[in-house]
């Protein structure tokens, strides 16, 4: 399983032009092979502070979901809303019980 979050630090005028990009994604993102989860959370303390929590099935998933038009449509709206660089970790991980 590969893990994926990440954070960004958006723009206060522009958080609701990001959430609705978010939106968008998740809902084309879910749909394509290999995701597992694709959820995303905005702070209580700081709205406009937002968190991705992402599982997908494998490495190569993740990157052809970096691909997908969708994707791209989506990094291009959130650019301008970014009051920082975006920090993203992602993990490759073995599930223990």
């Amino acid at each position: 399983m590969v893990l994926l979050t990440a954070y960004a630090t958006i723009l206060p005028d522009k958080v609701d032009t990001a959430l609705e990009a978010c939106r968008v994604v998740r809902g084309h993102s879910v749909q394509e092979p290999g995701c597992e989860r694709y959820d995303f959370f905005q702070s209580p303390d700081d709205p406009a502070k937002i968190v991705f929590v992402e599982e997908w099935s494998t490495k190569s998933a993740l990157d052809v979901h970096f691909q997908q038009p969708a994707f791209n449509e989506f990094f291009a709206a959130l650019g301008p809303c970014l009051a920082s660089q975006p920090e993203i970790r992602i993990f490759e991980s073995t599930l223990y019980i």
